[in-house]
This record gives C-alpha cells, sequence and structure tokens, in this order.
C-alpha cells in the first residue's frame, strides 16, 4: 500500500520538476525575445538616424546645384543678349501668327531686343481657318470669286501679303479685321522686308478645304509678290510642317523658342540683310 503512495509522490515530484523547467526556459525565451526586439530597434533607428543625415546632405548638395544652375542661366542670358543686341538694325520684319501665343510673343519681344524694327504684327484667329467660316460674311468686300471657298483664301492670303507689302491694309483685310478674324498690330505703317510666319505645325482644325492649309496658302502667296519668308516653330508642335515648308523652296527654322533656334534665326536674317537693302533676296534658301 505504502509503495503506491510513493509511486504517487514521485509522480508528482517529477512534474513539478518539469513544470518548473518549462516556467524557466519560456521566461528566458521571453527575455530573449525581448531583448532581440530592442537590438532590432536600435539597429533601425541607427539606419534611418544615417539615412537622413544622407538626405539632409543630397539636399544641400541639390541646393547647392541649383543655385549654380540659376548663376549659370543668368550668365548664359547675359551673354545671349550681348551676342544678339542690335544684330538686326535696321531689319524691317512683318510677323504673322497661326494662332496667337507666349512663345510668338517672346519671339517677337527677342527680335526687338536684336534691333529689328516690327512694321506689323498679324495674328490670324481660328475663326479664320476654320471651316465652319462663313464666306459670304466677308465677300461684299471683295469679288465674286470670294463666294467659292476653294478660292477664299488664296485671295484672302494674297491681299494679307500685299498689305504687308505695300504698309496699308486693303478694304478685305480690314473687313476681316473688323469681324475679328485677325489682329494687327502696328497697322501696317510701313512695308517689310522680310515675313516670319510662326506656325503650329499640322495642329488638328488648321485644314481648310481639301489638302490646303491656310500658312501654305501664305508661303505661296509671298512667293508669289516675291517678299521672303521665313517658316518658324516651336519645340511644343506634335507633328511638324517644316518638311511641307522646305519643299516650297523658303528658310525654316525648327525649336524658335530655344536658343539654338533664335541663333539660327538670327543667322538667317544677318546673311540676308544686304539682299534685303538690295531689293533683291529669293526665297530658295532653307536652313
Amino acid at each position: 500500500m505504502y509503495t503506491k503512495y510513493y509511486i504517487i509522490l514521485l509522480i508528482g515530484i517529477f512534474l513539478s520538476l518539469g513544470l518548473g523547467i518549462l516556467i524557466g526556459v519560456t521566461l528566458e525565451n521571453k527575455d530573449i525575445i525581448e531583448n532581440q526586439q530592442i537590438l532590432i530597434t536600435r539597429q533601425i533607428e541607427s539606419e534611418f538616424s544615417a539615412l537622413r543625415k544622407e538626405t539632409d546632405m543630397l539636399r544641400t548638395n541639390l541646393e547647392d546645384i541649383a543655385k549654380e544652375k540659376e548663376q549659370a542661366d543668368s550668365l548664359c542670358d547675359y551673354l545671349f543678349s550681348k551676342l544678339t543686341e542690335n544684330r538686326l538694325k535696321e531689319v524691317k520684319i512683318s510677323m504673322i501668327s497661326i494662332n496667337a501665343s507666349d512663345a510668338y510673343y517672346d519671339l517677337k519681344q527677342f527680335l526687338q531686343l536684336a534691333g529689328a524694327s516690327i512694321e506689323s504684327s498679324i495674328i490670324i484667329e481660328p475663326e479664320l481657318y476654320t471651316r465652319q467660316l462663313d464666306v459670304t460674311a466677308v465677300s461684299d468686300a471683295g469679288n465674286e470669286e470670294m463666294k467659292e471657298p476653294e478660292k477664299f483664301y488664296n485671295i484672302v492670303a494674297e491681299e494679307l501679303i500685299f498689305s504687308v507689302i505695300e504698309g496699308c491694309a486693303t478694304p478685305l483685310v480690314n473687313r476681316i479685321k473688323e469681324l475679328h478674324f485677325i489682329s494687327i498690330s502696328n497697322d501696317l505703317e510701313d512695308y517689310s522686308d522680310v515675313i516670319i510666319l510662326f506656325g503650329n505645325g499640322r495642329e488638328k482644325g488648321l485644314q481648310l478645304y481639301g489638302n490646303q492649309y491656310f500658312d501654305i496658302e501664305l508661303i505661296q502667296a509671298a512667293k508669289n509678290l516675291g517678299l521672303p519668308i521665313i517658316a518658324v516653330e516651336p519645340v511644343s508642335v506634335s507633328r511638324s510642317a517644316i518638311p511641307e515648308y522646305k519643299k516650297m523652296g523658303i528658310s525654316t527654322v525648327e525649336n524658335i523658342d530655344t536658343i539654338l533656334g533664335k541663333l539660327a534665326l538670327i543667322s538667317i536674317l544677318e546673311a540676308d540683310r544686304n539682299e534685303f537693302e538690295a531689293g533683291n533676296i529669293s526665297n530658295d534658301t532653307t536652313s
């Protein structure tokens, strides 16, 4: 009988020892996990601190680079203005733009700073070259051919170029101006040596009838009337018309709203200055 109690007692002792060992191991593991968590947290904090210092250093370097770029841009603008100052003195220019844009006005200001005389600035409004235009609205200032859409734009382009040459707007041009299809500054006060056509490429809605484009009609009219014309385009055009202009045998400049584009235009106008003065420049050069 006593043997039974001894066995139960021994089992109880071993169970107590096992439970004690299990509790001890569990507490020890808990300390290990907590220590590992502390080590990982410290490591993350250390790496984050290093990244923050690196970010601050990169930010400082970026600010220094931005300041250097600003100084370089300022110097470049100064040198560019000195390089082009009065380079176009006594050159008389008429500017025509297919719709207005900031790049067009920037070019106009640049040419004036370069010494050119802007005799007229003509903005062709979208209403003039869209298919929805009612040609009868202006036909009273023209002839019977004005009522034919296919001939309407040929006549308008020729009279506009003729007005630039004569330094005086024709009745048709005045009528179109009154209807706000075009806007003219300087009022065509004097003749011009050359036209600068500021194109917008082949933007949607520029096409007239069939394969006609108003910029092409203007170029052809200038060629027919013997007035030199240079076609330019900004960087922003989605589809360029420069290849078409070159096929017509006129001087062209792409990316006119960049320094290189402006220098290219200066070079063309300078090279042709003597021809302007002599009055015998042709429209057969391209660039």
